[in-house]
């Protein structure tokens, strides 16, 4: 007689956890996958600057124009754009905390893909940081381009508006005891003198200015700069008083 081996047939429900086991590995490999991609982006570099920010409730009092905190990651130091004070930061990366060494505040930043990042300074104003292209490097001095400014006259901006870059201090300014006093402004808007200054950032130079005392802040990334012409990049279009500009150019 011929033996024969009979082996016995698994049952359905053998095969039902067997595929629930291979799920269960699949769903911890997709969820360990979301985790490590989560905790890479919070890893970012660079130098950002906060502007466009908005208001948490409206309903509360907030605080105008503190926009242009600038955050380096590399360097660990945070600063503004109207000073050249620096100071030192400690960036937890894990937890996403910005731990200031000279205070114990510490505060949350959420990164938003590589577009931005947010951070509420208890101020009633979300600060949208963004990461400044500084690839606009100019071999030229900061005084050099305040000559530029303050020497020439400049065509009328959208054949409407004229401003004039003085070298006198800004008159709000006059009887403050302070480091980096702004420089008037004039313009045919209103009767208020304005500001404005320049902020320098890795030989990459940003020229910002109001209309007057009540505007909000024009923040501009200068591109390019010769004798004629100073190209600019919009950062911050002012909310009241907004001068939208490409060019500041003198040569007919």
């Amino acid at each position: 007689m011929l033996n024969r081996k009979f082996c016995a047939s698994k049952s359905p429900t053998f095969h039902i956890l067997t595929v629930i086991n291979k799920l269960k590995k699949v769903l911890l490999l997709i969820f360990f996958l979301i985790e490590i991609t989560s905790c890479k982006a919070q890893d970012v570099d660079g130098i950002w600057m906060s502007y466009n920010n908005y208001i948490i409730d409206i309903d509360s009092m907030f605080t105008s124009k503190d926009e242009g905190i600038i955050i380096d990651f590399n360097n660990q130091t945070m600063g503004t754009i109207h000073s050249d004070t620096i100071i030192p930061l400690t960036i937890d990366f894990k937890n996403s905390k910005l731990l200031l060494k000279t205070d114990s505040l510490s505060v949350d930043y959420k990164v938003y893909g590589k577009d931005s990042i947010e951070v509420n300074f208890g101020t009633n104003m979300m600060h949208v940081f963004r990461r400044l292209a500084l690839n606009h490097k100019l071999n030229i001095e900061k005084n050099q381009i305040n000559s530029f400014l303050i020497k020439n006259n400049f065509n009328k901006i959208n054949n409407a508006i004229e401003i004039k870059f003085s070298d006198k201090i800004f008159s709000f300014y006059l009887n403050l005891k302070m480091e980096n006093k702004k420089n008037a402004l004039t313009s045919n808007i209103g009767v208020d003198e304005g500001y404005w200054y320049l902020k320098e950032i890795e030989q990459n130079f940003f020229l910002i200015f109001a209309l007057n005392l009540d505007s909000d802040q024009n923040i501009y990334q200068i591109k390019s700069l010769n004798q004629c012409i100073m190209k600019l990049e919009q950062l911050q279009k002012a909310g009241y008083g907004n001068v939208k500009i490409t060019e500041l150019k003198t040569c007919l």
